[in-house]
C-alpha cells in the first residue's frame, strides 16, 4: 500500500507541474516567461520525500524530452532544455531535493516558507543564471538581470503560497 501511495503522489505532483507549465505570462524584456513552476516545484519538495520529489522532476523532464508539451507554454523537446532558459528546468532537481531534506518533520508554515525562500529559490535562480550565461552567451550581470531579478518578488510570493498549500495538504493526508 505504501508503494502505491508513493507512486500516486509522484504522479499527481508530476501532473501538477505539467499543468503549472501552461500558466504563463510572457515578458517583453526577457526570454523567460512568468510561470507557476516555482509554486509546483516548491510544493512537491514540501509534501514529498526527497527521493520522490526527485522522481517528479525526472519524470517531468523525461516527458518533455519525449515530445509531450509539458514545458512552459506547451513547449517540448531537447531544444527547450538546451536553450537559454533551460537552466530553470535543471534547477528544479536540486531545489526539490534541498527543500525535501531541510523542511524537517512536522514543520510549520514559517519553516516551510523560509526553506523555500532560502534553499529552493536560490538554487533555481542560480541554475537559471549560470545556464543563461553559458547558453545565452551573456555576462553574469546580464544573466542575473534577465533570468533572476524580475522574478524574485513573484517567486517569493509563490514560496509563501506553497508553504500554506503544503500545510493544507498535510492536514488532509492525516
Amino acid at each position: 500500500m505504501r508503494k502505491t501511495s508513493g507512486l500516486t503522489k509522484i504522479a499527481l505532483c508530476a501532473a501538477m507541474l505539467c499543468v503549472a507549465s501552461y500558466i504563463v505570462i510572457p515578458l517583453p524584456f526577457t526570454p523567460v516567461v512568468l510561470s507557476m513552476h516555482t509554486l509546483a516545484v516548491n510544493l512537491a519538495g514540501l509534501i514529498l520525500k526527497p527521493k520522490h520529489a526527485a522522481c517528479v522532476i525526472g519524470l517531468y523532464l523525461l516527458m518533455g524530452l519525449a515530445g509531450l508539451p509539458v514545458f512552459a507554454g506547451g513547449a517540448a523537446g531537447i531544444g527547450k532544455l538546451l536553450g537559454p532558459t533551460g537552466g530553470f528546468y535543471f534547477g528544479f532537481l536540486p531545489a526539490v531535493v534541498g527543500i525535501g531534506l531541510l523542511k524537517g518533520k512536522n514543520s510549520g508554515f514559517w519553516r516551510y516558507a523560509i526553506v523555500c525562500l532560502a534553499v529552493g529559490l536560490p538554487l533555481q535562480h542560480l541554475a537559471a543564471v549560470l545556464w543563461m550565461m553559458h547558453f545565452g552567451s551573456v555576462s553574469l550581470g546580464a544573466a542575473f538581470w534577465t533570468a533572476s531579478v524580475p522574478f524574485i518578488p513573484g517567486d517569493a510570493v509563490k514560496c509563501f503560497l506553497s508553504a500554506a498549500m503544503a500545510r493544507t495538504v498535510e492536514k488532509g493526508m492525516k
